[in-house]
């Protein structure tokens, strides 16, 4: 999830995000790859030691059937709400197509590494997400782990999708020159969300705590929490994020992800 993957055209994006993105007739162009969430509790008996054999069987898999263009990590909640999960799993595809080839490929092929997860978890949701990147977390190596913020974000009344675009993106370019240290994404409900109460989600990453805490002084004392509210106050209202920690179980080659 840390770079941009594919282009493809508002059109298509209105296709997978529904009316949200047809407020204007001539739409900003973004960036779109889909992303699978599943949020799932453990079996009985079962913990994170079975999760992580399931995972290592199912990357294994992977490798055999010589398969570059998914990613993926684990989540586990931190700073949660009375309604939660155990553990969540989010995957992403580079484009549209190779997502429907992955998912014919998996469903057909891939029956014992499936059997693995079943065996250590039950998942209550899945959904898919038509994704954009608002602000890169920057260049490096893949790292093993992150710190997520999730919130959901409804657009104001009277506020346009290009003046809500151009605030987000000003407000990444605001993070990018203060130094935050974070990747900013917007994720649009395409499949299985059901009743959303939501325009999109915002998904902020962070290197670990720490970083996160570094930022958290930003917003707070530095001036942070002001300016977001002049790019977006009269714009967005997103609810108070939910943390989770999170561990890369796979990634793509570099270029891919």
């Amino acid at each position: 999830m840390k770079k941009k993957i594919s282009m493809l055209t508002a059109a298509c994006l209105l296709a997978v995000a529904g009316p949200l993105v047809a407020q204007d007739e001539e739409q900003d162009s973004m960036d779109i790859y889909p992303v699978e969430t599943w949020t799932c509790n453990y079996n009985e008996g079962k913990g994170p030691a079975d999760l992580d054999a399931a995972a290592a069987n199912w990357n294994k898999w992977m490798d055999a059937e010589g398969v570059e263009t998914y990613g993926a990590l684990t989540v586990t909640p931190w700073y949660f709400g009375a309604e939660t999960f155990d553990v969540g799993w989010i995957g992403w595809w580079p484009d549209g197509a190779t997502m429907g080839a992955g998912t014919d490929m998996y469903l057909s092929e891939g029956g014992d590494a499936a059997a693995g997860f079943s065996a250590a978890v039950t998942c209550d949701s899945h959904a898919n997400f038509a994704t954009t990147m608002i602000k890169s977390p920057g260049d490096g190596p893949a790292p093993d782990s992150v710190v997520l913020y999730f919130s959901d974000c409804n657009i104001r009344d009277g506020a346009e999708w290009n003046a809500v675009l151009g605030g987000l993106r000003a407000w990444g370019d605001y993070m990018t020159e203060q130094e935050y240290g974070n990747g900013v994404w917007i994720m649009f409900p395409a499949f299985g969300s059901g009743d959303m109460k939501f325009d999109f989600k915002s998904v902020t990453s962070y290197a670990n705590h720490a970083a996160a805490g570094t930022a958290y002084d930003k917003y707070a004392n530095g001036g942070g929490w002001q300016k977001r509210m002049e790019l977006l106050g009269d714009k967005l209202d997103c609810d108070v994020s939910r943390v989770y920690n999170a561990t890369f179980r796979r990634n793509m080659p570099e270029g891919e992800d």
